[in-house]
């Protein structure tokens, strides 16, 4: 596999989709006074994917980050363990598909201050259980993603570690309360342009080993008391796979679907704080894999079915990605009372393709064609 094409696949893993394209929704007008941030997601506009917080029923509050000068790729939130910090992913002063990592305090329209610098592709970062630090993926030693850590005190960048040195692409990580790093395992298979990934853990003494088989397993979210793991895996729905969120105990390596979704695929699952509610990135695809929509979906854990729902701004529907939740805690009571995600994407969809199909208005002071 190309270089560049390899790179670019390992991104997506993280991300989810490519592009994305906009579609009508309407924009809050200001930020309410109420200021409390529960979720945190990526968000597609004119200007390229901006980060803002949303509530329990997937409404719009404000936004998280003052705007960049120019287009830009905002993604991949993640906030510290105390609430203080926000860290992500973005192509600021970078061209669209090349990031740096990011920080800010987690608050309303707060300036960014950048975390990395040259020209590595740095992204996927997630923080230490402790909040000491946080673990990202990078190019930054020979050109495929390897798995670092930085030291973090009080906002500011300190000791940087490398963690693994793989023989393809260490990607999207996630830390368990015993310090194990589990991440996706990304090796190009032939010369035509296919990956084989698979899930490993990193122990703290640098013993590395595999979680999966493979041959597609990616996106590993370990619960805050470390004992599951959600991932995403393909799952055969007829003759289509399509990315599903799937359970792994690791005491016993058992795994099992968490939910079926035929026609979207899933991926970039994370953790409420109290270990309930999986939170995690769902796309639907058209001809060629090309992207139509993509939502955030939430999910019971503790239902005896569990239950995707999806957080739809009651403006309209909004592109979104990537979520990340805060340690605000989360109201079970709304997230129960959100719309059952598969039959409210089919009306979104009636309702876009409907929109379509209208007629464009005439310009003003001409004649109507008689």
């Amino acid at each position: 596999m190309p270089r560049r094409a390899a790179i670019a696949a390992a991104i997506a893993l993280g991300l989810g989709l490519g592009a994305s394209p906009a579609c009508g929704a309407r924009t809050v007008p200001g930020p309410p006074a109420d200021d409390r941030i529960a979720i945190v997601a990526s968000e597609r506009g004119a200007q390229g994917a901006r980060l803002v917080a949303i509530d329990e029923h997937g409404d719009r509050r404000f936004e998280l980050i003052q705007p960049a000068t120019g287009l830009a790729r905002d993604a991949n939130p993640a906030v510290s363990p105390d609430g203080r910090w926000l860290v992500f992913a973005s192509s600021r002063g970078r061209a669209l598909d090349e990031t740096s990592l990011w920080i800010a305090p987690l608050g309303v329209a707060m300036p960014p201050r950048r975390l990395t610098d040259g020209p590595a592709i740095d992204a996927h970062p997630v923080w230490t259980p402790d909040g000491r630090a946080i673990v990202f993926a990078s190019t930054r030693d020979g050109g495929a993603f390897d798995l670092w850590r930085l030291a973090i005190a009080g906002g500011q960048p300190g000791e940087l570690t490398r963690l693994t040195h793989g023989p393809g692409h260490e990607v999207t990580p996630a830390v368990a309360p015993d310090g194990a790093v589990i991440y996706a395992a990304v090796t190009p298979r032939g010369d035509r342009g296919e990956i084989e990934t698979h899930l490993e853990e990193r122990a703290p003494d640098g013993a590395i080993r595999a979680l999966t088989a493979g041959p597609a397993d990616s996106s590993p979210a370990v619960s805050p008391d470390g004992t599951r793991l959600v991932f995403a895996r393909p799952q055969l729905h007829g003759d289509k796979l399509d990315s599903e969120l799937w359970l792994l105990q690791r005491a016993t390596g058992a795994i099992a679907p968490l939910v079926d979704l035929p026609l979207t695929d899933e991926s970039g699952p994370v953790w409420s704080r109290d270990g309930r509610f999986v939170f995690a990135t769902s796309v639907l695809r058209g001809e060629q894999g090309r992207v139509v929509f993509s939502s955030i979906i939430h999910v019971d854990t503790r239902e005896a079915r569990p239950v995707a729902r999806i957080l739809e701004d009651r403006v309209g529907a909004i592109v979104r990605l990537t979520p990340a939740v805060t340690a605000t805690p989360l109201d079970a009571a709304v997230l129960h009372r959100d719309p059952e995600y598969l039959p409210e994407l089919a009306r979104i969809m009636a309702r876009i393709i409907e929109q379509q199909r209208e007629p464009a208005p005439e310009p003003p002071g001409r004649e109507p064609p008689r």
